[in-house]
């Protein structure tokens, strides 16, 4: 019998189907030694649930040895489970949450190192070498934004970003715009920047160039289009400006570095039920080679924490951390809370409802296989530079491009990126690699894929050894290699706010 569904913890009432069955078609999957079949009562779309018992009314719906929900009705043995049956409910946190009192037990990372993975980058006076010689065109404002294009467009060797925002905002908004735009300039990948503004912007081109002189040594220059007498002018001298640094950062020699010098975000986005089931493990698998190596990598996107934060709590190096790790995602409700919204009502998203996750616990616990399994060191908040190194965690906004806005701002060179559903997004400054291991997605997408993971799925690879590839892939990334979504010039940033314009 052809095994055609998978059982990811043998105390599971689930299993995930991974081709579509017919309704009376057997379902076939593998339990430790053992090979079961049922049939099945409904008809399964790829990668959605089936019952392998009887769940009642009210019972816990199991996954990944863990509870994904809630079972809203009678579910028979054999019947489609979806988010039509089974709901998600509120997490009980206090539980969660361990002593101080010196009795947790903390975690050391063992590192070694192989010469095999040192990369050639560009050595920065401060902070990590870059894999990417960029000149940043960067608006201090939208007004900006256009112009910067512009330039960008005249450079060889310059990216820009289009900021949608800068003005008529509140202040916490206005500090986590210049919190992303000091961080994007002080990137490793770029090798100096040139800000266009207006001249009536909240935080004008001059103070802005100012507060990145204060964080970096870079070569940074500024103009207003208002000062220097309309679009035309401004373009003019930033395009001369532009042209000038990207002579100077074509003249620097790339010097070879041990991997742990490689900061690597993790991202994910268009999630269906492949993605905790192969890709993230493979990507975690990732995260936990790198990090032996001296390496860092960055889980973000803390929503997706929530139903499986308390798994990622007891991965915390320290109480601290595993009681930050819980109180984050307890901040998170409690901020969507008194808005009067439920964050369970925009998680799952249709789309990943389509692909088979059924409720946010189930998709938490399948996001977090992404982080890997090393001890996390610290939790920073968005756009925060670390001060450790290994694996790491940033509490950022359920949406995957603010999200890598955020980690591209805390300093990655590198994001890797998993999909079951499919995106393009990439990122001016940071190249961003995209795998999924829903083989219909690569095949559709292939334009966009970067690496297909799928073989996990059809029995043929290990997550381990899909992991070994992918670090392989991202040293080659390291070295130069472009990535789909960085060779079509692609630029996505969003910014996480907590007011509206005003």
């Amino acid at each position: 019998m052809k095994i055609n569904a998978l059982m990811m913890n043998e105390k599971d009432n689930v299993v995930t189907c991974v081709a579509e069955v017919e309704k009376g078609e057997d379902v076939v999957y593998r339990k430790g030694d053992e090979i079961i079949s049922l049939r099945a009562e409904d008809t399964i779309p790829y990668c959605h649930k089936i019952a392998i018992e009887d769940i009642g009314e009210g019972e816990d719906v199991l996954k990944y040895g863990e509870f994904i929900g809630k079972a809203d009705i009678f579910i028979a043995k054999g019947h489609l489970v979806d988010h039509n049956n089974i709901h998600s409910v509120p997490r009980d946190y206090d539980r969660e949450l361990v002593s101080l009192d010196g009795s947790y037990e903390e975690k050391v990372q063992i590192v070694r190192k192989d010469d095999r993975y040192s990369f050639w980058g560009y050595r920065r006076a401060e902070g990590r070498p870059g894999i990417r010689n960029h000149v940043l065109i960067l608006p201090s404002c939208a007004c900006g934004s256009e112009s910067a294009r512009v330039v960008a467009s005249q450079v060889r060797g310059a990216v820009n970003i289009v900021f949608n925002t800068g003005c008529s905002d509140v202040e916490a908004n206005t500090n986590m715009s210049q919190k992303i735009l000091t961080g994007f300039a002080c990137n490793p990948n770029v090798y100096g920047v040139v800000i266009i503004g207006l001249g009536c912007e909240t935080v004008g081109h001059d103070k802005l160039r100012e507060k990145i002189k204060k964080l970096t040594s870079k070569p940074v220059v500024s103009f207003g289009i208002q000062e220097e007498g309309g679009t035309l002018k401004t373009i003019e001298k930033a395009v001369r400006a532009a042209r000038d640094l990207a002579s100077e950062a074509a003249m620097q020699r790339k010097e070879l570095f041990d991997i742990s010098e490689l900061f690597m975000g993790i991202e994910c986005g268009g999630s269906d039920a492949t993605s905790g089931i192969a890709s993230n493990p493979a990507v975690g698998a990732l995260s936990d080679m790198l990090v032996d190596l001296g390496g860092s990598s960055m889980m973000s996107e803390s929503i997706e924490w929530i139903g499986g934060e308390h798994v990622v709590a007891k991965r915390g190096a320290t109480a601290e951390i595993h009681n930050q790790i819980i109180e984050v995602c307890r901040a998170y409700e409690e901020h969507i809370s008194k808005a009067g919204q439920d964050c369970r009502a925009g998680q799952p998203t249709p789309g990943n409802k389509v692909g088979g996750l059924s409720t946010l616990d189930e998709k938490s616990l399948g996001c977090i296989h992404k982080g890997g399994t090393r001890p996390i060191v610290e939790v920073l908040e968005q756009a925060e530079r670390p001060t450790r190194r290994g694996a790491l965690v940033m509490d950022t906004a359920g949406y995957d491009i603010s999200s890598v806005t955020s980690m591209v701002a805390g300093g990655c060179q590198v994001i890797v990126f998993t999909t079951g559903r499919g995106t393009p997004t990439g990122n001016a400054i940071v190249p961003v690699l995209k795998v999924t291991a829903n083989e219909v997605t690569y095949r559709n997408m292939e334009d966009n894929m970067d690496s297909d993971l799928s073989p996990i799925i059809r029995g043929e690879k290990t997550i381990q050894e899909m992991g070994s590839e992918l670090l392989d892939t991202i040293h080659a990334v390291a070295n130069g290699k472009l990535t789909k979504a960085e060779a079509y010039g692609f630029s996505d940033i969003a910014i996480d706010h907590v007011c509206r314009f005003v």
